[in-house]
């Protein structure tokens, strides 16, 4: 994933992580591969959600800022900001453009894509 979001030209300022094993050995590979600096934020935790997103972003200030953490909170999350119907695939990545201010996001892009059907 590293590798893909290379050929991207994507660079995170700073990765701040949720401190549960799994999301944070993913950070750590993660940083070390982009030479990174790394926080860990219990915010990002399961139950992360739009308050606890308004409070990450407070604490770890950056112009490009990585997070990782849980499903389903970050598809949630995400869907919330963008008005977009999707679902994150194990070790999927999304890269959300998000007005602080007005507490809204574009979806830049997803990967894997993997969009949620509309209920009918």
């Amino acid at each position: 994933m590293a590798k893909f979001l290379n050929r991207l030209k994507v660079k995170p300022g700073l990765i701040v992580t949720s401190p549960l094993p799994r999301a944070l050995q993913t950070a750590e590979v993660a940083a070390e591969h982009f030479k990174t600096k790394l926080r860990q934020d219990e915010a990002l935790e399961p139950g992360f959600g739009i308050s606890q997103l308004r409070t990450v972003l407070k604490r770890h200030r950056s112009r490009v800022l990585m997070l990782v953490g849980h499903e389903p909170d970050f598809s949630s999350v995400i869907s919330a900001l963008t008005g977009a119907s999707l679902k994150l695939s194990k070790a999927g990545v999304a890269l959300v453009d998000i007005d602080p201010e007005a507490q809204e996001g574009r979806l830049l892009w997803l990967f894997p894509p993997k969009f949620a059907r509309k209920a009918k």
